[in-house]
């Protein structure tokens, strides 16, 4: 692979195929149906490596070099396992960075041509709309699940995983018993095993939805997506989910003040028109009362400032290559490193491993900053990423998200540079 330094490289005779990609996303409700989701993105990588294979000459964003360090430090932490079953863990998850790597390439490597911006946010459009429609399967029928081919493909020992029993059996809801609390809570979560992971997924999607509407949807199609995106607050706020909540705030507020840093009334007005909508739903449905109502009954907010603690304090007893994978706490009935991408990876990788990880990020986020004002909601999706890790696991098909986001933005940069530059929506 070359590190693209300057100037963009040549375009290629061979133009990659963009079906994998659409694979991916479009298709996503038969992978979780068929208990595949879990493992589309290697899928689906398998035939983009072959793709980038044929063609030739890969090149990478600069700056790539510091992923890659991050994926071998994983690898090495994996000496630190102490059983199978946790070995079993770090392998899937291993397979998560990876997809998710080879879809950053690829995207980075498609030609604005084969995959424009338009046609890419489409398909994460079409994800999120998904997304939405299985959340309403949880409010709905939130005792509901499948049972999937791939869990009587299992085999018993694997599937006796924690981690990998839940996605291949995927639930539709959350249904949460906390002593105390009058009545049980169901929080949507298909098609993801948890709440959380529903709450980050809409979240990281929902800027894709505001840039669909202003580079690519016709009238009827944006005047569509603001009735859906209305409805969708339906099974989110149904979440009770403040991570997604403050997720979502801040990716706004952050685009509010882009638009008019550069005096665009216009996107301005949307964007704080969405925010009222938002505001005045979620003032209607009582979703304040509901999160105050379970927070009181869960604790979460103590648990979590000592789960944080105790990440910390653990790792500093295993600073270089922590425990290869989360542990239970000692404290609490939660395995330390799954309340965060950032403890995760502190805990389970260690220190440098956390260093990289974040330094990548972070670096995503900064050199996407001087996209044009009509994609700034590709900047937007790594700099929520850099906020979330806090709070959020990213590791599976967020990261995948944020990673496509991220790779379009910086392919645009790319081609700003050539002498014919792409139309944004093209």
């Amino acid at each position: 692979m070359a590190p693209d330094r300057s100037r963009p490289v040549d375009r290629p005779a061979r133009e990659l195929p963009v079906w994998p990609l659409r694979a991916v996303f479009v298709f996503y409700p038969l992978w979780w149906v068929l208990g595949l989701a879990p493992f589309a993105g290697l899928i689906f990588a398998l035939p983009m490596v072959a793709n980038l294979v044929r063609r030739g000459r890969v090149v990478v964003p600069r700056g790539f070099g510091i992923w890659l360090l991050f994926l071998l430090a994983m690898v090495v932490a994996g000496t630190q396992l102490d059983s199978v079953p946790r070995l079993v863990g770090l392998l899937f998850r291993l397979t998560a960075y990876g997809s998710a790597t080879v879809i950053f390439v690829y995207v980075y490597n498609c030609s604005s041509r084969s995959l424009p911006v338009g046609r890419a946010v489409e398909f994460l459009v079409a994800f999120w709309i998904w997304v939405v429609i299985g959340g309403y399967l949880g409010v709905l029928f939130p005792e509901g699940s499948i049972t999937t081919p791939m869990e009587r493909l299992m085999p018993p020992s694997i599937a006796a995983n924690e981690l990998v029993g839940e996605l291949i059996h995927p639930k539709f809801a959350e249904v949460q018993h906390p002593w105390g609390a009058a009545e049980p809570f169901v929080r949507p979560s298909a098609p993801f095993p948890y709440t959380n992971a529903w709450g980050s997924h809409y979240a990281l999607l929902l800027p894709m939805v505001l840039l669909f509407m202003r580079i690519r949807g016709t009238v009827r199609q944006g005047v569509l997506l603001a009735l859906l995106a209305t409805a969708s607050l339906v099974p989110a706020f149904a979440t009770l989910n403040r991570g997604m909540l403050l997720a979502v705030g801040f990716a706004l507020v952050y685009g509010a003040l882009r638009y008019a840093a550069k005096g665009h009334v216009k996107g301005l007005v949307a964007v704080v028109g969405a925010m009222v909508v938002g505001a005045v739903v979620a003032y209607l449905t009582g979703v304040a009362d509901g999160i105050t109502s379970r927070t009181s009954v869960s604790g979460s907010n103590d648990d979590r400032v000592g789960i944080y603690l105790e990440a910390f304090l653990r790792t500093l007893e295993s600073p270089v290559l922590g425990y290869g994978a989360p542990r239970p706490s000692a404290t609490i009935g939660v395995s330390v490193g799954t309340q965060g991408q950032f403890w995760n990876i502190m805990f389970s990788f260690g220190f440098p491993a956390l260093l990289l990880f974040t330094l990548f990020l972070a670096g995503l986020a900064w050199r996407t900053r001087t996209l044009p004002l009509d994609l700034v909601w590709l900047h937007v999706v790594p700099v929520m990423a850099v906020f979330m890790m806090f709070y959020y696991g990213l590791d599976s098909t967020q990261l995948v998200v944020i990673f496509t986001a991220a790779a379009l933005g910086l392919r645009h940069l790319r081609d700003l540079r050539s002498q014919d530059p792409p139309e944004a929506g093209a």
